[in-house]
């Protein structure tokens, strides 16, 4: 009999050693799928009419509130004008129809601190020609509002038509003359808020 060879027995280091594969390429990289020209495009939304519809509704309720608003907040200041304004025509035409020459320098000054414009500047400068006309004659005059009303109103000049019983009197009249007046006074507002006459016409010459 033959006797048979085995092999020999292979050590630790060549059992463990690792069997060298042959490298492959990596795998080419596919291109991306082109958009299907039959997909869908999405759509922009747009609002519905509903929406539309009811945003310009909202903008014209805004510009309408708006507009209200500025004519209401004018009517008031309207209104204080006028108000204001007649009070101070009332007051003035008292003060410049009621004059004596025994007082004439506090007339002056009164009819002074309610003027401006022309009446102050006419007024300063016939003053002095006025109360020498007063104390040669003697004259005292009293006046008194019968009526008053804003003919014209602006936020700024308030044009007052205003009714006057005066009753003057001299040295050579015994029994005082009385004399029912119209005249339409100019009042301009000031920056520190006080209404001053500006005008005193009669009504006929102011329109």
């Amino acid at each position: 009999m033959t006797d048979l060879k085995t092999d020999e027995p292979t050590t630790d280091d060549e059992v463990d050693k690792p069997v060298d594969l042959p490298e492959t390429e990596p795998a080419a990289e596919l291109p991306e799928p082109a958009d299907s020209p039959r997909s869908p495009k999405r759509l922009r939304r747009r609002p519905s009419a509903l929406v539309s519809a009811l945003a310009a509704a909202l903008i014209g309720a805004i510009v309408v509130a708006g507009v209200f608003a500025y004519q209401l907040e004018h009517r008031r200041s309207l209104d204080t004008s006028r108000t204001e304004a007649v009070d101070t025509a009332r007051t003035f035409a008292v003060t410049l129809f009621t004059y004596s020459a025994d007082s004439f320098d506090t007339y002056v000054e009164n009819v002074l601190s309610g003027a401006t414009g022309s009446l102050a500047e006419t007024f300063a400068e016939t003053s002095s020609d006025l109360q020498a006309t007063l104390v040669e004659a003697g004259a005292t005059s009293t006046a008194q509002v019968l009526d008053i009303a804003a003919e014209s109103t602006a936020i700024d000049q308030v044009e007052v038509l205003v009714i006057i019983d005066q009753t003057a009197s001299n040295a050579t009249v015994t029994e005082p003359r009385q004399a029912v007046n119209a005249v339409v006074m100019t009042l301009e507002k000031q920056e520190d808020g006080r209404w001053l006459t500006s005008d005193v016409a009669n009504p006929s010459a102011a329109r």
